[in-house]
């Protein structure tokens, strides 16, 4: 794998092939040549748990930030049946500058807010810390809080464009989505309402949700509304923190 940031790598890896955070409790099943869209990309661990579960299935992924995209790229650009996409996602077909953290990519966003970014570390931090021996628990957090202060320091700004999902779909000829994933670092809302037409070709989704501004209540709604069933699910990691991962699937 080739990584921007190692830690964060390791991180994914767990999250996404060990946890499987983004695959519903209930089980999941999908055709054997699958349409799947990773929107949130990163580094491209997502696309390539896609295609080692579901090989026939042709993945489109997006990755706004260059520097993120450029990894991306290289670990599964060479791949058959992936396609790469250096934009981002939302409800307006535009372009706006992107929050971009070098070193903790994960929390790069629109609208970005460090206050929520530091909260949400130091939950994860003290959920972390609580499996360690006591003697170790201290330092542990200290440094790694350390850590994630300097890397929310450095930030920059880039110029990013992003497209509907109804724009893109209709250009490249899409017919069904069998599987969205959606991580976006707070502007999930906008990419779900940037669907438009295509929602009923939706069969499964999985969306990282922070719940600010209602956020929670309105993408569940935004399923529902949209005859997809739903279910709220928090990792124990992140208890007590604002984010959740939302499930939903079309019955029938």
């Amino acid at each position: 794998m080739f990584s921007v940031n190692g830690n964060e790598t390791d991180y994914l890896y767990r999250e996404i092939f060990q946890d499987e955070s983004y695959i519903q409790p209930r089980g999941m099943s999908l055709p054997e040549n699958a349409t799947v869209l990773d929107i949130g990309a990163n580094i491209g661990l997502f696309t390539l748990y896609t295609l080692e579960k579901w090989p026939g299935a042709q993945v489109f992924s997006f990755e706004p930030a260059p520097e993120v995209f450029e990894v991306l790229r290289k670990n599964t650009g060479h791949l058959p049946g992936v396609r790469l996409y250096n934009v981002a996602v939302g409800d307006v077909d535009q372009t706006r500058q992107l929050t971009y953290y070098p070193h903790h990519t994960m929390m790069s966003g629109f609208d970005a807010d460090p206050v929520a970014h530091r909260k949400l570390a130091s939950t994860f931090i003290g959920s972390v810390a609580r499996t360690l021996d006591e003697d170790l628990r201290d330092a542990f957090v200290d440094e790694v809080t350390e850590l994630v202060e300097d890397a929310l320091e450095d930030r920059q700004l880039v110029n990013c464009d992003i497209r509907r999902v109804e724009t893109f779909a209709a250009e490249a000829g899409i017919g069904r989505i069998d599987f969205l994933k959606v991580d976006v670092e707070g502007f999930e809302v906008p990419v779900l309402r940037g669907l438009g037409d295509v929602w009923p070709r939706i069969a499964n989704a999985a969306v990282e949700v922070a719940d600010r501004d209602g956020a929670l209540d309105t993408v569940t709604a935004l399923f529902e509304h949209h005859g997809m069933d739903t279910h709220v699910h928090q990792a124990a990691d992140y208890r007590g923190s604002d984010l959740y991962t939302v499930f939903a699937w079309r019955v029938g």
